[in-house]
């Protein structure tokens, strides 16, 4: 009777733990670089901030449990262009021919990930880092760059979640310190460490689940 009632147990967990994958926002995403690459196209090309906010956030929980030098980047990318695409003086004729170039920089970018070298893809990859430089060079209401903002977010995002400050420090090139002032001011700490309790136990359970 007692073997039943643990086996019964178990299965209840099981359900549950399927039910959370299915409903919960912690879900872990298993699409491969490349294949963010492409939505973060898409819905750049689409002009939809709030999808690339979203790919950010996915990404970002994914490079928590992978370690990837591609995630990073692809999560930097992703939180510039939503950051661009929030500013609806972008959207004016005289930013068209910037828009237009990122586009472009980006789709090569998207076709080359899963195919090209690695010095094929670092070259598309600075085209498009300096497409993005050029738009912000044509409004100085921007008093911090860009990139070095996304760079910044997106390691104290990561050092939150659980990777190590001089791992963040050295994939991004942000100074700790930096690290560390960015993401007590936030106050990411204590938002990620709430959101975080559910999903270790569920990575906890997938990796026992799927050994």
């Amino acid at each position: 009777m007692e073997s039943c009632k643990c086996h019964d147990s178990v299965m209840i967990s099981h359900e549950r733990f399927i039910k959370l994958s299915s409903n919960s926002s912690t879900t872990v995403h298993r699409m491969k670089p490349h294949e963010y690459m492409k939505e973060i196209f898409l819905a750049f090309k689409k002009r939809d901030g709030k999808k690339l906010r979203k790919l950010n956030e996915s990404i970002l929980r994914e490079a928590s449990l992978v370690y990837s030098k591609k995630f990073y980047w692809l999560a930097v990318i992703a939180y510039v262009l939503s950051k661009i695409l929030g500013k609806p003086r972008f959207m004016e004729r005289k930013y068209y021919e910037h828009m237009n170039r990122m586009q472009s920089d980006l789709e090569k970018l998207a076709n080359c990930q899963a195919e090209c070298t690695e010095e094929e893809f670092q070259q598309h990859f600075t085209k498009l880092v300096s497409s993005i430089k050029s738009i912000e060079a044509q409004d100085q209401r921007f008093l911090t760059d860009l990139l070095t903002k996304g760079k910044l977010k997106v390691a104290a995002t990561l050092y939150a979640q659980g990777i190590s400050l001089g791992t963040a420090s050295e994939i991004t090139g942000i100074e700790k310190q930096e690290i560390l002032s960015y993401a007590g001011h936030t106050m990411m700490f204590d938002r990620i460490r709430e959101e975080r309790g559910l999903k270790d136990r569920m990575a906890a359970l997938r990796r026992l689940l799927e050994g």
